[in-house]
């Protein structure tokens, strides 16, 4: 019978707490990265426990790490997924410095607490609780640190699924960022552990306008800045289509069920205009990011470029959206470049997996939904995906829904709590699933 272990949890969270200081304070801002001194550090951890890591060099400080808890190989493995870079952060909007991994307020503050630096030290104490423990094993427990993330994988999961795309074939289930818990969800209660069985599908574009220059004091029809002004405003007023999928639909259902909308399900379009979060879980987004043009007040710009962060709904083709916006831009002198794009697939929801972590949420949070949420960033999991792993991004931390606006903004925080109950929880997938 598949046991529970003693697991003293209090000093656990200690232990997560302590570890996740001193990794905030690794500033692995990406770009440029620097991800070699969090692998360096990980390594160190694994290392005094008995463990040994596998170091992927991609160069220049690009730097990935792996290990296993090995089972007894009667069921294929379980990957832990995390990435170690994080985006940059604007110290001067923060309440205290992003790379300080201070304790306030109950809380730890810090790029990457949230996204995702936080997950990957649940998931480091989950392996060691587990070694320490002496779990009887089915599978092997695969911990896999991955650097560049944040900007596309060129020098993390993808140069790894090009050097080593056996160590990607090999597990059953994977587990990563990409759904987060809350204490509200779409406004409304009960708390909603979201685990992300899809994502969208990032798509970077590039538009690059071209024209004559000039002197400001005679304007003219080729004005390539204007050019790329009247492109991005048509752009801004193209109507996309509503879709909600499958699993999108029964998030809206189960809501209903457990009485989430007192007074009926609300329509999509009322959805969508009070939550843009569910919004983009239902659309095609186009996002203007960067805008550059000019040299001088008054000289009219021969060139002007703009960058484009598209997600796509899954399932939905890349080259027939970047046809989609050229025929709305309708300018031939408009060049449209595709700079990063993946598709990623959907993992199956009824599994093993996702029935464990139904049975173990609920009896940590009796009255939480676990729901299948499409994440509407991209992560690693969609070159997993494609390999056939079933993934899933589950985050098991309970936050304020405020908390979430940190991630990849300001303020970035995790409750202590949250971090200790997210362990246990963590702990316990994965022991009913490996043993």
């Amino acid at each position: 019978m598949n046991r529970a272990v003693a697991v003293d949890w209090a000093e656990v969270q200690a232990e997560v707490v302590d570890t996740l200081q001193a990794y905030l304070r690794i500033n692995t801002t990406n770009p440029p990265g620097g991800e070699e001194a969090a692998a360096r550090f990980l390594g160190a951890i694994l290392e005094r426990e008995g463990l040994t890591p596998e170091y992927f060099d991609a160069g220049a400080g690009r730097m990935s790490l792996r290990t296993a808890l090995r089972g007894d190989g009667s069921q294929a493995p379980l990957m832990l997924l995390n990435h170690t870079d994080v985006v940059p952060a604007e110290a001067e909007h923060w309440q205290t410095g992003p790379f300080d991994g201070a304790v306030r307020d109950g809380c730890l503050w810090g790029r990457g607490a949230l996204d995702m630096k936080g997950m990957g030290i649940l998931e480091l104490l989950v392996l060691l609780v587990a070694k320490r423990a002496h779990l009887p094993l089915k599978r092997d427990l695969v911990f896999l640190a991955l650097a560049d993330e944040e900007t596309g994988g060129s020098k993390g999961i993808e140069f790894l699924d090009r050097e080593r795309p056996d160590l990607l074939r090999e597990p059953e289930y994977c587990l990563n960022e990409g759904g987060i818990a809350t204490l509200e969800f779409l406004g409304v209660k009960p708390p909603v552990f979201a685990c992300s069985p899809a994502e969208k599908g990032p798509l970077w574009l590039r538009l690059r306008a071209r024209g004559s220059p000039g002197h400001g004091s005679i304007p003219h029809a080729q004005n390539a800045a204007a050019r790329l002004v009247r492109a991005l405003n048509a752009i801004e007023g193209w109507k996309r289509t509503t879709t909600v999928l499958p699993l999108t639909q029964s998030i809206l259902e189960q809501i209903e069920r457990a009485g989430g909308w007192p007074g009926g399900m609300p329509s999509v379009d009322t959805l969508r205009s009070a939550h843009p979060s569910f919004a983009a879980m239902v659309t095609n987004t186009v996002s203007l990011t960067t805008l550059t043009a000019g040299v001088k007040h008054n000289v009219i710009p021969a060139s002007a470029e703009a960058t484009l962060d598209c997600r796509l709904l899954p399932g939905e083709s890349h080259a027939t959206f970047v046809d989609a916006i050229r025929n709305v831009i309708d300018d031939p002198d408009i060049e449209t470049e595709v700079v990063f794009q993946s598709e990623s697939g959907v993992s199956k929801w009824e599994t093993e997996l996702v029935s464990i972590i139904r049975e173990v949420v609920h009896e940590e949070v009796a009255e939480a939904l676990v729901l299948p949420v499409t994440s509407v960033g991209f992560t690693d999991s969609r070159v997993l995906r494609r390999h056939g792993v079933n993934t899933y991004g589950f985050i098991p931390t309970l936050i304020p829904s405020e908390f979430a606006k940190g991630i990849h903004g300001h303020n970035e925080r995790v409750p202590l709590d949250s971090l200790g109950q997210g362990c246990r929880i963590l702990f316990e997938v994965v022991r009913r699933l490996a043993t």
